[in-house]
């Protein structure tokens, strides 16, 4: 019977990393280019990832991130959790433990001092988010990089969760400003 875990990047096993990393090296090959071609770690240091996963004989089945960092928004500072990283092995999909992954990393941010939660999927999968209560924001737009050269993000659609009183009370914002995600990449 499979089993769910729970690990720091400190913690998470070398056998179950390395199976989430050759995961990700196939199916988000983008992931792995340029300096990031030799890629060892799952998620970056700086997100703060916890692991999440499933497991069964030392065989992983099903794994996500759960990671946070500030976000600035229409002048207010949001703590925002997300989970990326999420993934079923192909001959387990099907039986539900990525709904079980999912479940699990949400009620870990649930119980986080999270202001928002965010996540970016293909469209084909936003009911099995909305399952989990997060909801589609269909008016938002996103964008990565700098404010001098941002950079939109429309090849994913974004799912949030409005959490604490200042997430909740920030809403409407975040359907109708553009949201800054920063850097190179979004979860």
């Amino acid at each position: 019977m499979a089993e769910l875990l729970t690990f720091t990047s400190a913690q998470f096993p070398e056998y179950l990393k390395w199976q989430a990393v050759s995961f990700l090296r196939v199916q988000w090959p983008g992931g792995f280019l340029g300096e990031n071609r030799l890629r060892d770690w799952v998620t970056r240091e700086d997100d703060h990832p916890i692991h999440i996963v499933l497991v069964e004989q030392n065989i992983l089945i099903s794994h996500t991130n759960v990671v946070w960092k500030y976000l600035e928004h229409d002048g207010e500072m949001y703590k925002a959790y997300g989970l990326t990283g999420v993934f079923t092995f192909p001959s387990f999909r099907g039986q539900g433990y990525g709904s079980q992954v999912i479940a699990a990393g949400t009620e870990y941010i649930q119980k986080s001092d999270a202001d928002i939660a965010m996540l970016y999927c293909d469209e084909s999968l936003r009911n099995l988010y909305a399952n989990q209560g997060w909801r589609h924001m269909k008016t938002s737009t996103s964008y990565i990089g700098t404010k001098e050269q941002p950079e939109r993000v429309d090849d994913e659609i974004l799912m949030m969760l409005f959490l604490s009183q200042k997430g909740q009370h920030g809403r409407k914002t975040f359907e109708t400003n553009p949201i800054l995600f920063g850097g190179d990449y979004t979860w």
